[in-house]
């Protein structure tokens, strides 16, 4: 009986799932097969909205902040989750978070400082930072005055694109001691938190009558006379003196520069050895250089002017010689209380305040070097490409397509087609995780014109060079607050497109 109770069972089972299989099978049957939709001509809508304007997005970044301890006498690192504009670097970011002071809770000191200059308060360039605290800063005692410092170097250099740090007091190297004899020189990231130590360690070479040997920044012109960049060097001064590094300094700058060839070395044509004099009117101390006017024919061989040479002399000095407010400069025994048009990079007139040359002057020629992307020729992929913005635009994406313009068809490199300008790039925004930009219809038909090779390598420069050194690492494109389907004809424009480091040529 149980055997026969058990074939009934299975045969219910088999009949059970035949029906299921019939009833599938009519279903199937019952559902018509229709072609796949075209929807290449369907937007695509993602929600985003084309910039209006240009917009930077403000993000939260971990940082680590370098205060005092309470008593003034250490380092006392701090871990904060801050708020950085989007207009800002990290390390900017970071600075003006240490400026600001500690929160009641960090346990941490920060001596108040006053209003930053806002014409050089921090400039980037490269692996170099250099900031200019506010004159007043100058009322510290000496010893807290290096701990600021390097306080503020340590927090600098927590970034993997910082080594060397310049710490200037109201535009100019305070020194270490109070009879502005020994410079700090250019700083480094240091491991021991005592400050007291290591100013004791420093300030004894004071005494020395070896001479002293420190990282120094020393400013060289670019290839193209445009801006001037930092070069860190480590040099010997022969004594404790600043006119010795007067001196030493003038002979480094004559010295074959990584950053350009053919500058014209200063001690070639200095008529009287330079001095540290007090100005007419005794108000203040400055370096007098008197040059030959041989020097301007040198300067018009080498495609230099006037303005960039003075910009290399005064960076690099006022960011080492301790104690002096500026330069006095004579070329064929005229002093240049100022520069005409003709004698400036940029073709603006420059005056100096009080008839003396400060960094402050030169704000506007200051650079920074930035990787953008071109087209390597024939190969469709993509080549690094080393370019020259002004320190303060290095950051600005805007910018950065603008270089990219720059570079002509006709040329060894280039980007995008010819006939763009800054007037096709409508708007651009960056937020934490996209950047958005807005073309005009004039670019997108330029882009038209190229085969679908170079379009993917024109739209390829453009992601990588704007997502370089940036969190976001994917752009949006529109045209005319639109995004279109297709340019040239085989690649899709609607979405995001990632960064693609796997089109660089090496």
């Amino acid at each position: 009986m149980g055997k026969k109770s058990g074939q009934i069972r299975k045969r219910a089972m088999l009949a059970g799932l035949l029906a299921a299989t019939l009833l599938l099978g009519g279903c199937m049957a019952q559902i018509e097969e229709r072609p796949m939709a075209d929807v290449s001509a369907t937007p695509v809508d993602s929600g985003v909205q084309a910039p209006a304007e240009d917009a930077y997005a403000a993000s939260e970044r971990t940082v680590t902040l370098y205060f005092l301890t309470e008593d003034g006498t250490a380092l006392r690192p701090v871990v904060r989750r801050m708020e950085a504009p989007g207009s800002m670097s990290r390390a900017e970011a970071a600075f003006c978070a240490l400026m600001e002071g500690p929160e009641a809770d960090e346990h941490a000191f920060w001596p108040e400082m006053g209003n930053l200059n806002a014409v050089r308060a921090i400039e980037i360039s490269g692996d170099v930072a250099t900031v200019d605290l506010p004159a007043r800063v100058r009322e510290l005692p000496q010893e807290r005055i290096f701990a600021v410092r390097q306080a503020i170097a340590n927090t600098l250099t927590e970034f993997t694109e910082i080594s060397y740090v310049n710490v200037l007091i109201g535009g100019r190297e305070e020194g270490l001691d109070l009879g502005a004899q020994l410079p700090v020189g250019t700083l480094t990231r240091m491991g021991d938190m005592d400050m007291g130590a290591a100013y004791t360690r420093l300030d004894e070479q004071r005494q020395s009558e070896q001479g002293v040997t420190r990282l120094t920044t020393l400013y060289f012109p670019t290839e193209d006379g445009r801006f001037v960049l930092p070069e860190v060097r480590t040099v010997s001064y022969g004594a404790v003196s600043p006119i010795e590094y007067l001196y030493q300094l003038l002979a480094e700058m004559g010295k074959e520069s990584k950053r350009a060839s053919g500058v014209p070395a200063p001690m070639r044509y200095i008529t009287e050895m330079p001095e540290i004099v007090r100005t007419q009117d005794g108000a203040y101390r400055a370096i007098e250089i008197r040059f030959d006017v041989s020097l301007d024919e040198a300067l018009a061989e080498a495609g230099l002017t006037r303005g960039i040479y003075m910009a290399m002399l005064t960076d690099t000095l006022m960011g080492f010689v301790p104690g002096v407010e500026g330069l006095q400069v004579s070329i064929g025994g005229e002093l240049l209380t100022g520069l005409a048009a003709e004698h400036t990079p940029d073709g603006t007139e420059l005056p100096f305040a009080h008839r003396l040359a400060t960094r402050e002057d030169f704000a506007a020629y200051a650079g920074a070097p930035v990787t953008l992307y071109t087209q390597a020729d024939g190969a469709g992929g993509l080549v690094r490409t080393a370019y020259i913005l002004a320190q303060a635009r290095q950051n600005d994406l805007r910018a950065r397509l603008e270089a990219l313009m720059s570079f002509d068809e006709d040329g060894e490199r280039y980007a995008l087609p010819s006939g763009l300008t800054a007037a096709d790039v409508l708007a651009v925004r960056a937020q934490d995780d996209e950047i958005a930009v807005n073309l005009s219809e004039h670019f997108a038909s330029r882009l038209r014109t190229l085969s679908p090779r170079e379009e993917r390598t024109a739209i390829y420069a453009m992601v990588n060079t704007l997502t370089e050194d940036m969190h976001a690492q994917r752009v949006r494109f529109f045209f005319e607050g639109e995004q279109i389907e297709m340019l040239s004809g085989e690649l899709e424009m609607r979405g995001a497109f990632l960064r693609n480091p796997g089109m660089v040529v090496e």
